[in-house]
């Protein structure tokens, strides 16, 4: 177990082993330790990839996408819960259905409507990430609230909340277990997205602006170890609060109903 953890680990450590070489040291001696630690790496890499304002881009892509996802989700999943009907069956199939098409089937007609609703933005492709990430949070959201007790919300509505209220003060607050787990994994995956923003908005988020170092005739190691790092290190930051949550709060959405 500690080998194929050290396997798994090991690419991070040779980041960051070379994020505090200079480029020579970096083709001498890609594994050694370095011989001479220095930041320039670093200074290179924020102003290379314009980090402050790349950052602000994929944080503000990121928090409203995972915003939309958890309130359209949970919502959702809520109601088709707790209706009756083939009609609702019908709908939670059609989410789990999603869950299994692959993005470069619709790749093509995401670029082609992006542009014809005038999405192709940073802030445009909130709404993408909306419906992308819907499935899942649907599907996990469904199995979770089958366990919360309908006495609950009739008890509620009995005092004459509306569903809104009821939604919002009375079964919400019991969904914390897995809307951390899809909090998590949501903000995962948009921090680390290339492939859609590559597609439809070409350039500022973290992801992209990666690319300043790596060119047909031009690889810059070091800049690029260390813009490795400066990305991942907020959203890694996030995963270590929250990650208590992620195995909890699977299990938990898996078993309940």
């Amino acid at each position: 177990m500690c080998f194929m953890a050290f396997l798994w680990i090991y690419p991070a450590l040779y980041v960051l082993n070379n994020a505090f070489k200079s480029e020579a040291d970096i083709k001498l001696h890609p594994i050694s330790p370095p011989t001479r630690i220095t930041t320039e790496n670093f200074r290179r890499a924020w102003t290379g990839m314009g980090f402050p304002s790349a950052l602000a881009n994929t944080t503000a892509i990121t928090s409203l996408g995972v915003a939309g996802i958890i309130l359209a989700s949970s919502m959702a999943a809520w109601k088709l819960a707790r209706t009756a009907g083939r009609l609702s069956w019908i709908l939670y199939l059609s989410f789990a259905f999603a869950m299994v098409i692959p993005f470069q089937i619709i790749m093509v007609p995401i670029v082609g409507l992006s542009t014809d609703l005038g999405l192709a933005s940073a802030l445009g492709i909130v709404p993408m990430y909306w419906g992308l990430g819907a499935p899942m949070a649907v599907f996990m959201y469904h199995g979770f609230v089958k366990g919360i007790p309908r006495e609950l919300e009739e008890a509620g509505a009995m005092d004459g909340a509306g569903q809104f209220y009821v939604f919002f003060r009375v079964v919400f607050p019991l969904l914390r277990p897995i809307t951390a787990t899809i909090l998590i994994l949501d903000a995962l995956w948009l921090w680390n997205d290339f492939l859609l923003p590559l597609v439809v908005v070409k350039k500022g988020t973290l992801q992209l602006e990666q690319l300043h170092f790596y060119g047909m005739f031009l690889r810059e190691y070091g800049p690029g170890a260390a813009s490795l790092i400066l990305s991942a290190t907020p959203i890694l930051i996030l995963y270590l609060a929250l990650q208590k949550y992620i195995i909890k709060g699977i299990a938990a959405g898996a078993v309940k109903g």
